[in-house]
């Protein structure tokens, strides 16, 4: 039997949809700020309509993810805050181990793609490594001057 299988065949198993993540990070995000959260903030933040994040709402409640009540705040349940957290906890370091890399102009729309398709050993891996960069400055540095040679050869072309 081959080792490859469909992209579809390798996220099978996720419990949340990518728009269910961003939905529960988001939420995450605004509790951590203010401690209320309501359909109107979560709307704003992702730049969606209030109908649409009373929709996916429901189907968070259903999943025991979030507390909602109409014209209430949104609550987080322990399993929301937990995966919230973990759920943040993953972007961050997708977007600092890009930073690293040297992305600068699409790092945030490239943070959403990676973030709904890494696993968590290739999430921790990179943590070992965010952890290597900032315990090891020199090094660090000497990435950064490599990478700005690069681009100088690369604009110079």
């Amino acid at each position: 039997m081959s080792e490859y299988f469909t992209f579809s065949e390798y996220m099978k198993n996720n419990k949340l949809t990518p728009s269910e993540e961003d939905y529960v990070e988001m939420i995450y995000r605004i509790y951590l700020k203010n401690q209320n959260v309501q359909v109107k903030d979560v709307a704003v933040e992702l730049n969606i309509k209030p109908a649409s994040v009373t929709k996916m709402i429901k189907k968070l409640d259903e999943k025991g993810i979030i507390e909602y009540r109409k014209y209430d705040y949104i609550k987080l349940t322990k399993t929301g805050y937990k995966l919230g957290e973990t759920l943040l906890k993953r972007h961050n370091t997708i977007y600092k181990f890009l930073e690293i890399l040297g992305l600068k102009n699409s790092i945030h729309e490239e943070t959403e793609k990676i973030e709904h398709t890494i696993n968590y050993d290739t999430l921790e891996k990179i943590n070992t490594l965010i952890d290597f960069f900032s315990s090891n400055e020199e090094v660090y540095s000497l990435l950064r001057n490599f990478q700005e040679q690069e681009d100088r050869k690369f604009l110079d072309t």
